[in-house]
């Protein structure tokens, strides 16, 4: 945690910021560990202090590390701490996560420093993941994978999609968190590429998109894949296929220094020139760490490049509206050579 701190402290000196003012949940995690609701850091030059009210007074004797750590009122902002500004000129807040209600509370009581609203420094920090969060991003699909093979043997007709996101997210939390809201979208809903779950029940013919991801000690992972509930209909079965070798593509594609661009255009292009390119609208990837969308973004209008330490997914679909719809999703980790795949789970067409 320390030198996360003495990372950002160095990014301050170059960004020509005396100090800056943590808000966002995210970022308090990566920077000293914090969990809890109600947090602060300031972070200068030379000292790094987190702000947290009593009710969190036990909980970060031990889970907060690598700053000092300091209990105020249970309003943060209302109650600020003006003598960590102190002798500051020029104090950073997240303009990402901190709203205009508070900014005014803080300026209300700070005089000295001009409060300069930046971009987020943070997340930008958090993109390129340490071996040991590698590590935990990893495990987190191992759950992932085995939870994605444990409920195939629930898909068959009559069962409804919400069942099947209960049994997933139950087995989730048994092993840690569930990352985000998981998707179970069948038949005409899998078009509909955040369609959630609903009480639908799985009918023969239909596509099955299961986009699900689990969180382990505080990394998320990230997966989808599309099954058929009994033989599918030859133009799903196409959909399929175009839609696995445009992943094949842009999988192909990424290595350190490919343009973001680069990775979109290999699946793109490719489901264009086979007629599907109005049926495939979002961008084709993201980070993936503390939260499950992170830098760099994969999108035709994305200006990141890859570089090794990133942790992104290759994401590609195509839905067409009445039909169904077909994404195949793998986490992939940036190295120095190329990529190395997190995910297990396979991607042959399954008839279940």
């Amino acid at each position: 945690m320390a030198s996360r701190v003495a990372r950002l402290q160095r990014v301050l000196e170059s960004e020509k910021l005396d100090g800056l003012v943590v808000s966002g949940a995210a970022n308090l995690r990566y920077l000293c560990g914090y969990t809890g609701s109600n947090g602060m850091m300031v972070v200068t030059r030379t000292r790094a202090t987190f702000f947290t009210d009593f009710r969190y007074q036990e909980q970060i004797r031990t889970e907060v590390r690598g700053c000092a750590k300091r209990v105020l009122e249970r309003d943060l902002y209302a109650s600020f701490p003006v003598e960590a500004a102190k002798r500051l000129r020029r104090l950073g807040v997240e303009q990402d996560h901190l709203s205009v209600a508070r900014l005014r509370l803080i300026r209300k009581q700070v005089r000295g420093p001009r409060l300069v609203a930046v971009r987020d420094i943070v997340r930008e920090l958090r993109r390129t993941k340490e071996p040991a969060e590698v590590r935990l991003i990893e495990r987190a699909q191992q759950v992932t994978d085995r939870v994605f093979a444990a409920v195939l043997g629930m898909v068959e007709p009559g069962v409804s999609e919400k069942d099947i996101a209960l049994e997933i997210e139950c087995r989730f939390r048994q092993a840690g968190e569930v990352a985000f809201p998981s998707i179970v979208a069948s038949g005409p809903n899998s078009a509909k590429p955040h369609a959630g779950y609903s009480t639908r029940r799985l009918r023969r013919g239909d596509a099955l998109t299961l986009d699900i991801g689990c969180r382990l000690s505080g990394y998320c992972s990230d997966m989808t894949r599309t099954v058929f509930v009994g033989r599918p209909c030859d133009d799903l079965r196409q959909m399929y296929e175009a839609v696995l070798e445009a992943q094949r593509r842009s999988l192909a594609a990424v290595r350190p220094g490919a343009t973001a661009r680069a990775v979109d255009a290999a699946c793109r292009d490719y489901l264009t020139g086979l007629g599907f390119g109005h049926y495939f609208r979002h961008s084709t990837g993201h980070g993936v760490g503390i939260e499950v969308h992170e830098l760099p973004g994969l999108a035709g209008t994305s200006m990141h490049v890859l570089q090794p330490g990133d942790v992104v997914t290759v994401e590609p679909g195509v839905y067409v509206p009445g039909l169904g719809g077909i994404r195949i999703e793998d986490m992939v980790l940036v190295t120095k050579t190329g990529c190395r795949n997190l995910t297990k789970s396979p991607k042959r067409m399954l008839v279940l």
